[in-house]
């Protein structure tokens, strides 16, 4: 069941609410996204409940002693503060209830919008002097104070007006003619029988005119206005419909419950045969949704939780989006850190190579271990590999101090790098606490979501997530890098053709990278294996290495063992290239990541 409402219809119901709670302390006010509800309760017991849902629209009141509408939701933070004032904004669809103190000073405002596609609901706060913000912009109604919005039902912006926390509220604005007073019967008639645009229009193009052009006219009075084809009687019954909208407040009015194709409606008007009187439109509301069954039947059947609640909203995949990537670095400067401490002086593994190469003599061939006297005469005792000499035992200590000493050189700049990265998102948050979201917080956040089903597009499923990070070399090659053990293999023999050049770190565990290279009378060019060796390198086992033994063949001389682990291989016809790990390299290369 839903109520369509219109610019009269939410005039009148802003007077009822008025003369209803006006001077009522506010006990409480909750919003649920995913149900797309409202509730603002009254210390009498009473409660207003708005229901936002394409589905269930509807305003409606709760007595005192009726059963809980089942909103649930946030709790907003509200002050002991009592309802002001309610009205609507000249011919629009929006209420604006306005809370303040016992001297009559607003401090907050809850806006609730009923534009059919486009329901909404926001609560602000008034902007106090100093606090920033343009003066006036975002007043309601011409309230000199602007409101900040503190909480949005859905967070999204309605044309050029964000309905985000943080933004300055700015009620909807009509442009049609004819707002304040009603035109002349000249002017209506112009309209009417097509002077303005040279042709008399037929029953729908004079429809089309009324809507467009003059205010407080809708779907819902249209065809009332029109019946009958003269235009002074339907210049008539405008003028009746603008002076019920441009009437001071007076108290609760009797409304209608109206025939239509859609259901019953109510209505401040008796428009047309099969009306029913009844005491208000809260009333009326009340015994429709009384009829369907009950709110709490109603809300039973919306999902607790859709895209648009507090977790699928575009503020909070925001703040999630920014704590991840500040996360990411905190916890590269912490794993650089450990790095750094186990690096060790580079002095030690060098002593014990020289010490090695001045007493080689005296290791025995074949030896673990061996205790040798050092320069300063202290015994030292070094481990060595067994099958290797004395020489190359040496070298590997010094390939160790060097190891150590560019390790001591490099991850000293990369932590302070990772704790500035991480420190510009703590800025971003703090700026995103401030004042919500924006267009430079989603740039700094990798950019909005993408809505299936948003205007301009057809709806779309989310894209598979391909088993391999894409990359493109310096001369154009398409490089594709494997994720994870399952996926180099579903890399290697599903996401790969027979003549593509596949490549893997030697004797180290690592990501299979393919060279899509199609052609088998010659191999890719020396530049662009280079650098797929530099990939495969980075993303293996031996990163740290100075230089590292890359094997490459074509993928259709690759095999799987049979039972053989996630991303064990047998390649043949194997030729191996030395790359440099360079990480700047590979982010050079870095085409999409998705």
């Amino acid at each position: 069941m839903s109520v369509r409402y219109d610019s009269l219809l939410a005039r009148t119901l802003a007077r009822e609410i008025l003369d209803r709670w006006q001077g009522c302390r506010i006990a409480g006010l909750r919003m649920a996204s995913g149900r797309r509800a409202l509730e603002l309760a009254f210390e009498d017991g009473s409660r207003l409940v708005a229901m936002l849902h394409p589905l269930h629209g509807y305003l409606l009141e709760r007595a005192p002693h009726a059963p809980a509408a089942g909103v649930g939701g946030k709790a907003l933070r509200v002050g002991r503060l009592s309802l002001l004032d309610a009205r609507a904004p000249a011919d629009e669809r929006a209420l604006l209830l306005t809370f303040g103190d016992r001297t009559g000073c607003p401090w907050e405002l809850l806006a609730i919008e009923l534009q059919t596609r486009r329901r909404n609901a926001v609560h602000c706060r008034r902007i106090e002097d100093g606090e920033g913000g343009t003066d006036g912009a975002g007043a309601p109604d011409g309230d000199s104070s602007p409101w900040r919005i503190e909480t949005a039902l859905l967070s999204r912006d309605a044309g050029d007006r964000p309905l985000r926390r943080g933004a300055c509220y700015v009620p909807p604005a009509s442009a049609r003619r004819g707002v304040a007073a009603p035109p002349s019967e000249a002017d209506w008639a112009a309209v009417l029988t097509g002077d303005d645009a040279g042709q008399a229009p037929d029953d729908a193009g004079r429809r089309r005119a009324v809507l467009q052009t003059w205010a407080w006219t809708s779907a819902l009075n249209v065809d009332w206005i029109l019946a009958g084809e003269d235009p002074a009687e339907t210049y008539a019954r405008y003028r009746d419909l603008h002076a019920l909208a441009a009437a001071p407040p007076e108290g609760r009015r009797p409304a209608y419950l109206l025939e239509r194709r859609a259901g019953p409606q109510p209505y401040p008007l008796a428009l047309g045969p099969g009306r029913k009187a009844q005491a208000g439109l809260l009333d009326a509301a009340t015994q429709l949704v009384a009829a369907a069954g009950g709110p709490a039947s109603l809300l039973d059947a919306l999902p607790a939780k859709t895209d648009d609640d507090a977790d699928g909203d575009e503020a909070a995949q925001l703040g999630k989006r920014l704590k991840a990537r500040r996360k990411r670095h905190q916890r590269r400067a912490a794993a650089l850190e450990r790095q750094l401490a186990a690096a060790g002086p580079p002095d030690e593994p060098r002593l014990l190579g020289q010490i090695l190469l001045a007493r080689k003599d005296e290791v025995r061939k074949g030896a673990s271990t061996v205790t040798l006297a050092g320069f300063d005469g202290a015994d030292h005792e070094i481990a060595l590999d067994p099958a290797r000499d004395v020489v190359a035992n040496a070298e590997g200590y010094f390939d160790e101090a060097r190891r150590r000493e560019r390790a001591l050189e490099r991850l000293p700049s990369e932590i302070a790098a990772a704790a500035e990265r991480a420190a510009e998102y703590d800025a971003h948050l703090e700026q995103f606490a401030e004042s919500g979201p924006s267009e430079a917080l989603w740039a700094v956040a990798g950019g909005k979501p993408s809505r299936p089903g948003a205007r301009g597009g057809a709806s779309r499923q989310p894209e598979p997530r391909l088993p391999y990070i894409r990359l493109r070399t310096s001369g154009g090659l398409e490089l594709r890098v494997g994720r994870g053990p399952h996926d180099n293999d579903d890399l290697t023999f599903r996401h790969s053709a027979p003549d593509d050049i596949w490549l893997h770190a030697s004797q180290a565990s690592g990501a299979h990278v393919i060279l899509r290279w199609g052609r088998k009378d010659e191999n890719p060019p020396r530049r662009d294996l280079l650098e797929a060796a530099v990939a495969a390198a980075v993303h293996s086992g031996a990163r740290h290495s100075g230089t590292a033994p890359v094997v490459w063949t074509r993928r259709k001389y690759v095999r799987k063992p049979r039972k053989s682990p996630p991303g064990t291989v047998t390649p043949t016809r194997v030729q191996t290239i030395f790359a440099k790990p360079d990480g700047n390299l590979v982010k050079t290369l870095r085409q999409d990541d998705r």
